[in-house]
């Protein structure tokens, strides 16, 4: 009886956004139902505004919660995990945004219908939480070339065609891209500072990128490091062939000329090129250069399948 007891006091949130690339297929009603069969209580709890997922979570954080269910996309995580840093509440993850990195990364399922057998799940892993430009997060961040597609991107595109509606966007950029100099300083992997050059930088915190391309195998998110890609070159063809690369999610845009990476602490990013350069934080553009990332934050639980 002690047992069944513990099992049906579970208690969590359901945060979702109506928002969110998926929101069309969210069955808010159905999910709690479900839950509660399996002794789960969740109560939903609608987004409304940017950063408003994080002010529900930690208003209630009072209330002895033994998970966070998220249906939205990575930025709704992200505002989740803000909420949740310093905490022992997992979170579990109900993909329904355009690419879903975190769920890909984790493997909880690339549909909201596969996610949800994870919910009674126990098992969890750990993700670093990493703070940029005023933003939590938890992928990583570009500076140069993407950030100018996902600043450009055309809205009923990407709500149309999803990761797809990112290509016209895309093509269009590189036609114009004009690989501008951009100074990266910071602290590698262990503490000695250094000095490189690039024209498109990108922070990768997990290993996947815009669905399911492994930015690089090399990037663990549970540690206090970001894997720091350097693209160098200014040719339009090379820019083109790394992207070729990467879709085909074996990290062999990695060895192309004028490419490297290296595991960092920390992080700045500015323009040499007489003007300031976009920068994105977990796919959305956000701000522009000079830009700095680091130290991480702490880290924040995903619950996986057992």
């Amino acid at each position: 009886m002690a047992e069944s007891a513990e099992v049906a006091a579970r208690r969590g949130l359901l945060v979702y956004n109506p928002m969110a690339g998926g929101a069309r297929r969210i069955d808010v009603p159905g999910i709690v139902e479900r839950a509660a069969a399996g002794k789960l209580e969740l109560l939903a709890l609608p987004t409304e505004r940017p950063r408003h997922a994080t002010e529900l979570v930690a208003a209630r954080l009072g209330e002895a919660l033994h998970l966070v269910a998220v249906a939205g996309g990575d930025g709704t995580v992200g505002e989740v995990a803000e909420a949740l840093l310093g905490t022992d509440v997992p979170i579990a993850i109900l993909p329904t945004g355009t690419a879903n990195v975190v769920a890909r990364e984790y493997g909880v399922g690339r549909t909201l219908a596969e996610a949800e057998h994870t919910l009674p799940s126990r098992r969890t892993r750990p993700i670093t939480v990493w703070h940029a430009a005023g933003r939590t997060c938890l992928i990583g961040a570009g500076v140069g070339f993407d950030a100018r597609v996902m600043k450009n991107i055309v809205p009923w595109l990407k709500r149309a065609f999803g990761r797809t509606g990112y290509s016209w966007t895309a093509t269009l950029e590189w036609l114009k891209y004009e690989f501008p100099p951009i100074e990266v300083t910071g602290f590698d992997s262990e503490g000695a500072p250094f000095v490189a050059r690039a024209t498109f930088v990108l922070a990768a915190n997990t290993r996947r990128y815009g669905g399911d391309p492994i930015m690089s195998p090399f990037a663990d998110p549970a540690d206090d490091l970001l894997d720091l890609v350097l693209f160098a070159s200014t040719s339009r063809l090379t820019l083109m062939r790394w992207y070729g690369r990467l879709s085909r999610g074996k990290a062999a845009h990695l060895a192309l000329e004028g490419c490297s990476r290296r595991a960092v602490r920390s992080f700045s990013a500015r323009s040499l090129a007489g003007y300031e350069l976009d920068v994105q934080v977990d796919g959305d553009a956000v701000t522009t250069t000079p830009f700095a990332m680091g130290p991480a934050a702490g880290r924040v639980r995903i619950v996986v399948p057992e």
